[in-house]
């Protein structure tokens, strides 16, 4: 699944006319990952060619780039001479975490896609 854009989240702010029937809140047709870091996605099926269920750096090593070098070298070298592209939706996450979300965003440049177990 691709990941809402915040304007996809906020909807897009402009009024109903009173007699125009109901619209359901932008929320509605997003699947919610994260409430806590607002991380909704679109609910589209889309196939992925890696999947990345956890990443862990212990807290005495964190904020050194420990994670995106892991990642870089799982994106390289998961498909041998094919190296994988997260920009173009090419490495998925499971639901992450506020922090995690935050890793997806500064690796992938939004591109990251998730994916439910």
């Amino acid at each position: 699944m691709a990941i809402a854009s915040p304007v996809e989240v906020q909807g897009s702010g402009a009024e109903t006319p009173p007699h125009a029937k109901p619209v359901p809140p932008p929320t509605a047709r997003l699947v919610s990952v994260d409430t806590s870091s607002s991380l909704f996605c679109r609910p589209e099926l889309l196939s992925t060619p890696m999947g990345i269920p956890r990443v862990f750096v212990p807290s005495a090593y964190q904020r050194r780039g420990i994670a995106l070098r892991l990642l870089d070298a799982a994106a390289a070298t998961f498909v041998r001479g094919c190296p994988l592209n997260p920009g173009h939706g090419e490495v998925a996450f499971t639901q992450p975490t506020a922090s995690g979300k935050a890793l997806m965003e500064k690796w992938g440049g939004g591109g990251v896609r998730i994916y439910q177990e």
